[in-house]
């Protein structure tokens, strides 16, 4: 088990913030001096986690595990203490699992930050299971952010600023591979146009199906030993089934349907 010492005082010159460890992508300047108002009216509410480390920049002693936004705020403030739980006994993945489990309990990371720092923790290899395991988070929740890392660069960012958010996330998800970052594309561009579409609106449409598709579905029936109705009509739209021959297996359906409904009652 980790251990957490009892609460310290620390000088803010012995601890190093290093922008590259935290999960979070980016601090503004905004969120600085809105916590720093909020910290010099009602104090510090959670104190900083850090850990102690040997060659850290400009001699400090601490680098921060968790809170690096409190750290700038306080250093706006101009405090030259700040209150810190110093950890210790922890490896460099375990310090990344603590940094992103914060930052998530605190609900102030954006779908592409969580997906980021997945990706520096986790190697591919490791499974959703054992993942959602580690970070006490569901399997599902871990399946998402592992399929936004695999979209191009501009839809990465869109998710970031929240143009996209995790039900879009989802929805995509449904469509077929290939489609997706189009399809993710138009919605994007439509939410830059102004137009007002609800998040998880994604049009499940794929295009027209060419002959090929028709015959993998087709084989994909047949593996299944489905020979029926579902198999003549894909057959019927590659034009080797006639129509009359579609409306007999139909009407036998409908009859089949029919003696089954009465045989209950």
């Amino acid at each position: 088990m980790t251990k957490l010492d009892y609460f310290h005082k620390i000088p803010l010159k012995e601890i190093y913030s290093d922008q590259n460890f935290n999960c979070r992508a980016e601090i503004t300047t905004d969120s600085i001096i809105m916590l720093a108002q909020s910290i010099e009216i009602h104090g510090l509410q959670s104190p900083i986690i850090v850990q102690k480390r040997d060659k850290l920049p400009d001699g400090c002693l601490y680098r921060i595990i968790a809170g690096h936004r409190r750290y700038a705020a306080c250093e706006h403030l101009k405090y030259e203490s700040i209150e810190a739980k110093i950890i210790e006994d922890i490896n460099e993945q375990h310090a990344k699992i603590l940094n992103l489990s914060e930052n998530i309990d605190r609900k102030n990371l954006t779908p592409y930050e969580e997906a980021m720092a997945l990706a520096k923790i986790f190697p591919d290899y490791i499974s959703l299971r054992k993942m959602a395991k580690v970070i006490n988070r569901s399997v599902e929740w871990c399946r998402r952010r592992r399929e936004l890392i695999n979209y191009p660069p501009d839809i990465q960012l869109a998710f970031h600023k929240k143009l996209l958010g995790i039900r879009d996330l989802v929805a995509l998800s449904s469509l077929d591979p290939k489609h997706k970052v189009e399809a993710a594309r138009k919605l994007l561009e439509a939410r830059q146009r102004g137009e007002v579409i609800p998040m998880g609106t994604v049009s499940q449409r794929a295009p027209h199906r060419g002959t090929k598709e028709i015959q993998q579905m087709i084989g994909y029936f047949l593996k299944k030993k489905i020979t029926s109705l579902p198999v003549k009509v894909l057959s019927w739209v590659l034009g080797y089934t006639a129509t009359e021959d579609i409306e007999k297996l139909t009407e036998e359906a409908e009859v089949d349907f029919m003696k089954a409904l009465y045989a209950n009652n």
